[in-house]
């Protein structure tokens, strides 16, 4: 009887494995369909909002209450300035993003092992202006508000490598590919903006300076490449930017076509904004010149974005949305944060 048992037990074990083996072959991908799968996967990871290194809705100031220079979601304590800006008693204005549209993705194989992806966002919602109404010390202010329509597309570009060294990875086609570098992202409204950027200076204050000219044309590794900033040190930006618009409306002060805004510190749960000082023209280019700078208190040890923000004045100044529709152009760079360099 005990032998008969054992070999009973034998029996339905060799029978499992026969079962288990043909389970496995049965469902085993070939080559070609596990590359394809993969690719699909690596699209998707594009597609997903999660990606901080992909993040490409910044100039969205989410609440009409944080439209004001000055705002930071690092400073909860902030209140709304009183200063009032310098044309048509417009007291504050910024963006309100009602759809960001699913990414679209064009892939294209570069070589074997490299896979290029062109990225690209539409984002709908509305340009809001407060201008402050008549009111003296001793009445309460009044406000009238407009609210333009927008649209802006954001484009960056994105290189995934295969992971050829990794034999795990190759055989798993969520793991095969990753993100290897990016590009800065270049935004411009709809229609075509008069407004444009031309180049980018960034230093810091412990030494670093960083040039870009083509954000699309730029390709900073994954994360070597990415400009890093200490904490506590300050990074100013220089942006050279020119206005084709025939209908100016000009700074009464300097003269400016346009404002500039940064945005800084974006991620998934920061936002920050500040406005750019206009310095002059540049005698070469004859492009005007802004400056901005923020002190980083931003966490260390992880992506962030930075976002330089043009926007024609009319825009700004003007509720006339036939002769003055939503004109902006930006580009917008990653970075990181460390403690020490």
């Amino acid at each position: 009887m005990k032998k008969l048992i054992v070999g009973l037990m034998i029996a339905m074990f060799g029978l499992f494995l026969v079962v288990g083996c043909e389970k496995d072959t049965g469902s085993a991908l070939s080559e070609e369909q596990l590359e394809q799968q993969s690719e699909q996967y690596a699209m998707n990871s594009i597609a997903d909002d999660n990606n901080e290194y992909l993040i490409d809705w910044g100039i969205d100031d989410v609440s009409e209450d944080n439209m004001f220079d000055g705002f930071s979601t690092f400073s909860p304590n902030l209140t709304l300035p009183k200063m009032m800006a310098p044309i048509n008693n417009v007291v504050r204005f910024g963006r309100k993003i009602n759809n960001r549209f699913r990414r679209r993705v064009e892939i294209v194989r570069i070589s074997p092992d490299s896979l290029f992806f062109k990225v690209t966002r539409e984002l709908n919602g509305r340009f809001v202006i407060f201008e402050k109404i008549g009111g003296d010390s001793t009445q309460p202010d009044t406000f009238a508000v407009y609210r333009k329509p927008m649209r802006h597309l954001i484009t960056r570009n994105a290189i995934f490598v295969k992971r050829t060294n990794d034999e795990d990875a190759l055989r798993n086609p969520r793991r095969r590919w990753k993100l290897a570098s990016i590009s800065l992202s270049k935004g411009e409204s709809r229609p075509v903006p008069t407004v444009e950027i031309h180049k980018l200076a960034i230093a810091t204050s412990s030494g670093d300076t960083f040039t870009y000219v083509n954000p699309l044309r730029t390709k900073l590794e994954i994360p070597g490449d990415l400009p890093t900033f200490l904490q506590g040190e300050t990074v100013t930006v220089i942006a050279l930017v020119s206005n084709s618009t025939v209908n100016p409306v000009p700074d009464p002060v300097t003269g400016a076509t346009e404002t500039v805004l940064l945005h800084f510190g974006i991620n998934r749960q920061h936002h920050a904004r500040k406005r750019f000082h206009f310095v002059g023209i540049d005698p070469t280019t004859g492009y005007g010149i802004y400056k901005g700078q923020w002190v980083v208190h931003e966490p260390a040890n992880r992506p962030f974005h930075a976002v330089v923000d043009v926007i024609d004045n009319g825009t700004i100044y003007d509720s006339d949305t036939q002769m003055y529709p939503y004109n902006s152009a930006t580009w917008g760079c990653p970075y990181r944060v460390v403690l020490s360099k």
